[in-house]
């Protein structure tokens, strides 16, 4: 009986020519990055260990008016939601599975899923709170109605997932072999929505951040 490679099948499914089916795996591949990633952190990692270590992140400052904070925090996510849409532009052919390409734009999403899992799992957010357990920091995750992580990083998945589509150069890893030109990229009308549905989440994570935010430091 021929094996399954676990991984090989996920990224099998996010390159998959159907959206839905590309979202469906983002999120496989999103939780068992998170989760994996937040517990190891715990467990091997001191508590605020990034704390004022990111080089914006630790220099952000927002205005305590609600809908000002709200539109700084709104600007600021978009620059994650630019570099993953951009980084899409080129794909590259993995070993796990070389009939595939993969944007690079996916390697930018997993990479800002490893470091929100980090900062999770160290509690090193720069409003300073006490430290929750660990069952208590994954749960309050996907509470989106108190906190923004899960609706933010949803909107980054769906960037990625809905730019898939964007990739003009093909990569082997040495050389491009493959070139598409912008007029042959055409979105179905469901992904026209589900890309405009990525800003509505994210002024939505924003406006639920900055609320928290200003609660928090009153």
């Amino acid at each position: 009986m021929r094996k399954i490679n676990p991984l090989k099948k996920i990224i099998n499914g996010v390159v998959d020519d159907n959206i839905y089916k590309r979202i469906g795996w983002m999120y496989v591949s999103f939780l068992l990055i998170f989760i994996s990633v937040t517990v190891l952190s715990y467990f091997l990692l001191p508590d605020a260990f990034l704390r004022g270590k990111h080089p914006i992140v630790s220099r952000l400052e927002f205005s305590p008016a609600l809908w000002i904070s709200t539109l700084q925090i709104f600007g600021y996510n978009l620059i994650s939601t630019s570099l993953i849409i951009v980084a899409n532009l080129i794909a590259h052919k993995y070993r796990i599975s070389k009939e595939k390409f993969v944007p690079i734009g996916y390697i930018a999403f997993w990479g800002i899923i490893i470091l929100c899992a980090l900062y999770l799992g160290t509690w090193s957010f720069e409003v300073v709170t006490e430290a929750p357990p660990l069952y208590l920091r994954l749960i309050s995750t996907f509470d989106v109605f108190h906190r923004s992580g899960f609706i933010e990083l949803s909107a980054y998945l769906l960037a990625a997932a809905v730019s898939f589509k964007f990739t003009l150069w093909h990569s082997d890893g040495k050389k491009i072999i493959k070139i598409k030109k912008w007029k042959d990229i055409k979105l179905a009308i469901s992904e026209k929505i589900i890309f405009i549905l990525v800003f509505v989440l994210l002024f939505c994570s924003a406006f639920i951040e900055s609320y928290r935010i200003i609660q928090l430091t009153r």
